[in-house]
């Protein structure tokens, strides 16, 4: 009996041990060890740097991340794409008569309620950014652009941004004749990694016009144009009367956009022969690191390995 028991004891640990090397998965035995950067075309005719990237070993399944964006190993888990820049832009002209100085002015706030009446305006807090552009000088001959800044440091998260254009006319006898402000070409754009995304051109901006004074003439203080400028101007008839005019825009708000994870490449699956190479196509040249991730896997489970390289394109 006890030869028996001594017997069944050493065939069930071959039993078990044959079970457990059958159910092993095998960690990949995969190495990238060098790549090549040469110039070609693509199939759209585009010329693009190849990178070839030479394999050793083998594994089931390969896949790739190029380092670009979208394909970027670090960002597999997710990406949220920051707003990097606020770009805004817009063309002044200043008629030639009057003399009044630094009537018109530019302003933002992160904080007006939306109600387009004075008192809410006044309420507000405004950042005068006008030394920030170019304006226009008295009597110059066509539109002159403001150059595109970026305002993106007066964002707020969470909160909207106006932007306004303010106009102030003092009394005429004392300070001089008013001056006529145009602006056109209003632009406002969102600037992050994927590129520039428009916000606001001058005819979807929702300019809100508003002016105050004790004696408004008719069509003075702001209105808009029949071919889309904004015009600013003082009284011609009651010119000792102080005015302001105001021209708002809608709120716009900027958040963080998520993208979700980066994707790989697959390069090779189980059915495939075994791999010695891969080329991916650059456009832009930069260092980037390429991740190769190999993998063997059964019903058992999955082994894993993470190559990286870094590959300059020039």
């Amino acid at each position: 009996m006890k030869l028996n028991y001594i017997s069944i004891i050493f065939f069930l640990s071959i039993f078990l041990a044959s079970c457990t090397k059958e159910g092993e998965v095998n960690t990949p035995d995969f190495e990238v060890s060098s790549y090549e950067v040469t110039s070609t075309i693509d199939t759209s005719g585009n010329p693009v740097k190849q990178a070839t990237f030479n394999f050793s070993g083998d594994a089931a399944l390969i896949s790739f991340y190029s380092g670009v964006l979208g394909s970027d190993y670090e960002y597999r888990e997710g990406r949220i794409l920051e707003v990097s820049g606020l770009l805004s832009s817009f063309t002044s002209t200043l008629a030639s008569t009057g003399s009044q100085e630094n009537q018109l002015s530019v302003l933002v706030s992160t904080d007006f309620s939306g109600i387009y009446d004075i008192p809410n305006i006044r309420a507000a807090n405004w950042t005068n950014i006008t030394n920030r552009y170019k304006l226009n000088v008295r009597g110059a001959s066509g539109s002159l652009p403001s150059g595109t800044v970026d305002i993106s440091d007066l964002l707020v998260d969470g909160k909207p941004l106006y932007y306004a254009f303010y106009y102030i006319c003092e009394p005429q006898t004392l300070n001089g004749g008013n001056s006529t402000w145009r602006i056109r070409d209003f632009s406002l754009q969102s600037s992050t990694d994927l590129g520039v995304t428009s916000l606001a051109t001058h005819t979807t901006a929702d300019w809100h016009l508003l002016s105050d004074g004790a004696i408004l003439d008719p069509g003075r203080g702001v209105v808009i144009e029949s071919n889309g400028a904004v015009r600013l101007t003082g009284n011609h008839l009651n010119k000792e009367v102080r005015t302001e005019s105001w021209a708002i825009s809608k709120g716009f708000t900027l958040s963080k956009v998520d993208l979700g994870p980066d994707r790989p490449i697959a390069v090779k699956s189980a059915i495939n022969p075994r791999l010695s190479r891969y080329s991916f196509n650059y456009t832009t040249p930069g260092k980037y690191k390429a991740v190769f991730i190999a993998s063997n896997a059964s019903y058992e489970g999955q082994a894993s390995v993470v190559r990286e390289i870094e590959v300059t394109v020039p």
